[in-house]
């Protein structure tokens, strides 16, 4: 069977739902991406399916910086499944009116008659209406359908493809007849009489409105308790989740259907302390079925997206090294120059990608942040817990290489010295010698490990409740190439592999990502207000996140592998900067105090300013300009009481600065001025440097005494 295509009269559509490839829309529509209504497959049909919304996922992930929604007025769902009479998607089809037949088709019905309109909707309202496939399906069209060799034209109803996901045409409500049909502004030439899902939609006054509604009711009564976060893309990632959990039904990985044995209960999982395990609110997240064949949360959608953020850092940072130990070490660079140490008591409990965007951890989120980076190197890192006196622990954190494990200090910000000069430690090494360690001493403190203490680490494999889970597994076996992700840890396979390691005795699942998880379930009310209270910059100012998505990404036009984004993501980095220097991120402190909001208000968009001005500077230092980064922080936006928090990680970022200019005893300086936790990595980084000035001095010297001796 085949229907017309109401959009361009001479295209025919097959009954699969093939739409014309050069579909024309109404002037002013704009199509919006949303999956298509679900459709019992099977066999080959179901292949191709779930093939096709793979595809459409991973072209969102790679564009997911884009799907920012920039103005704090957009439209807002009315009405959808979530609202229909009976929760089932309300479908539509578009008609002339009776009374009218040569007037457009300007008439939806709903058959199904769950729509409610007259309780939901008003004129002005927007109907989106999804009828034209979207840009990956119209590419399979073109790439299966045969071409008529009279007309030359291609015949789409050969095209060996089904249509997976749909965009959505912008209509405008013009009249509501009853509660199961209503007229559009306009019309088209012709009927489409497939059944097509609609969702309708209302610009609403302010969209701070609806970020303080989200907001206000988490910090209230913690819901959601997981998936709170009003970004500038939370519509994209809600519509992620909803295509992941489709192509995990196709796939048949998830619900009643699937398959519990195709997935086993790792072992390393009862390594966890009761006192985590047994909580009302975790426990249904350990659960078999929930990680046998559980579908994705919408929290989780928000943890992929993350792990995209560590997997293209991890590509630009490392640079043009290749050795998996070189690839480490820069790495945990990366993590010591952007992400701040903090005492556990300064911070709520986050994730990794919160670790990120806010640039703060404690020491342990350090060692999370990564870990996760070298997983997506396929480097295995692992967190080295070691008493010390008091009852208390020192963590590290250790990356496999072959039989041995090497070791870095998160509080340090610096791998352990080895016994040949800019060697890493082994855990074995310093095992076997005490004086290693002892090079970690300041004049003022010791360093609180032992070779007898190092004897006694144990040794803690990384990884959530979602990365044990089979839609995280599923997912990551299929995305390759430059699209791939490391999502899901055998934990287990990794336990197996510490146990050829040298110096490695218990093995344990590291209980941070579970124990964090258990703390966002049941977050305290102080905590919820900081969690809210350090997002608020970057959901009032989307600038903000969209230029730090960026940054994140990095990717550049002279890049080998380009991606399908716009022409200004073509180098990310230049982007963000754009984004981060814009009047909305850094107004200036006349025009705020000329807007007539509250203090508090006001407040956030100092704090936005803040986090802006020190995102300039680290891209500026990341690209060598180490003048302009300590221009950056000279900035007036600095000495707002925003960036107090900052301080220490401001003074890192100005020493290294200092640094890459050559001027190593000024740098050292600045680091000897940093309190806090971070003060002993910064003290132990200004000797290092003062030990390298003088070698330099006595180096010219001794070319200043040969030149001399060379003279006649």
């Amino acid at each position: 069977m085949k229907f017309a295509n109401p959009w361009r009269p001479t295209a025919a559509i097959a009954a699969v739902g093939l739409v014309a490839a050069s579909l024309l829309t109404p002037l002013g529509c704009r199509p919006t991406k949303r999956p298509a209504a679900k459709r019992p497959n099977t066999g080959a049909a179901s292949q191709r399916d779930s093939r096709g919304l793979l595809d459409s996922i991973v072209a969102q992930l790679r564009t997911l910086p884009e799907s920012s929604q920039l103005e704090l007025t957009p439209p807002a769902v009315v009405l959808d499944a979530r609202s229909s009479a009976d929760g089932e998607e309300i479908q539509g089809i578009l008609r002339r009116r009776p009374d009218g037949p040569f007037e457009p088709a300007n008439l939806i019905t709903v058959p199904r008659g769950n729509a409610g309109f007259r309780k939901n909707v008003k004129p002005g309202d927007i109907v989106k209406y999804y009828g034209v496939p979207d840009e990956a399906t119209q590419q399979r069209l073109e790439a299966t359908a045969e071409v008529d060799i009279r007309t030359g034209q291609r015949d789409y109803s050969t095209a060996d493809v089904d249509v997976l996901t749909f965009d959505a045409i912008d209509l405008t409500v013009a009249q509501v007849l009853d509660d199961n049909s209503l007229l559009i502004v306009g019309g088209f030439p012709n009927e489409d009489e497939a059944v097509r899902k609609i969702e309708v939609w209302r610009t609403v006054d302010s969209r701070m409105e609806e970020i303080q509604r989200e907001w206000g009711a988490y910090v209230a009564r913690r819901e959601p308790p997981l998936e709170w976060h009003p970004s500038a893309d939370e519509a994209s990632l809600g519509q992620l989740t909803e295509r992941l959990n489709q192509w995990l039904r196709q796939v048949g990985a998830a619900g009643k259907r699937a398959d519990a044995g195709a997935w086993k209960r790792p072992t390393l999982l009862e390594t966890l302390p009761e006192s985590i395990t047994s909580g009302v609110d975790l426990e249904p997240y350990l659960a078999d079925d929930e990680l046998a064949t559980g579908y994705f949360r919408p929290y989780e959608s928000r943890l992929v997206q993350g792990a995209t953020w560590q997997r293209d850092v991890s590509r630009w940072a490392r640079g043009g090294d290749l050795a998996p130990l070189a690839v480490a070490r820069t790495l945990f660079d990366w993590v010591t120059l952007n992400v701040q140490l903090v005492e556990p008591s300064q911070t709520p409990p986050r994730w990794p990608w919160e670790m990120m965007l806010h640039a703060q951890a404690t020491a342990a989120g350090r060692v999370w942040v990564f870990a996760g980076l070298c997983q997506q190197q396929h480097l295995t890192a692992v967190a080295v817990a070691v008493p010390v006196e008091g009852g208390d622990e020192r963590l590290l954190v250790g990356v496999v290489e072959g039989t041995e494990l090497r070791l870095f200090d998160p509080v340090l910000g610096a791998p352990l010295p080895g016994a040949n000069e800019g060697a890493i430690a082994t855990l074995a090494e310093v095992q076997a010698d005490d004086a290693l360690l002892r090079k970690l001493d300041l004049e003022d403190e010791s360093y609180p490990l032992t070779a007898e203490a190092m004897k006694n680490a144990r040794i803690g494999v990384v990884a959530d409740a979602f990365s044990l889970t089979r839609r995280a597994s599923e997912l990551d076996t299929k995305l390759s190439g430059d699209d791939a992700l490391a999502l899901s840890v055998d934990v287990d396979g990794v336990a197996k592999q510490l146990g050829e390691v040298k110096g490695v005795g218990e093995v344990v699942l590291w209980q941070q990502p579970i124990q964090t998880l258990a703390d966002k379930l049941a977050a305290k009310p102080s905590e919820r207000r900081q969690a809210v209270r350090d997002f608020l910059p970057f959901a009032w100012r989307p600038q903000l996140w969209r230029g730090r998505l960026q940054q994140f990404r990095g990717v550049h036009q002279e890049a080998d592998v380009k991606r399908n984004v716009l022409d200004e993501t073509l180098d990310d980095h230049k982007a963000a900067l754009r984004y981060f220097m814009s009047r909305k991120v850094r107004p200036s402190e006349k025009s705020l105090e000329q807007q007539k909001v509250p203090e508090e208000k006001r407040e956030i968009y100092r704090a936005a300013r803040t986090l802006g001005t020190l995102f300039l500077a680290l891209l500026s230092y990341e690209d060598g300009a180490y003048s302009v980064a300590i221009d950056w922080l000279d900035n007036p936006a600095m000495d707002d009481a925003s960036a107090a928090p900052y301080k220490p990680l401001v003074q890192q970022l100005r020493a290294r600065s200092l640094e890459g200019l050559n001027q190593l005893d000024e740098a050292a300086d600045v680091l000897d001025k940093i309190e806090g936790p971070m003060a002993p990595g910064a003290k132990l980084r200004a000797r290092r440097l003062r030990e390298r000035a003088v070698g330099a001095e006595e180096a010219l010297g001794d070319e200043a005494d040969q030149d001399a001796a060379d003279e006649p």
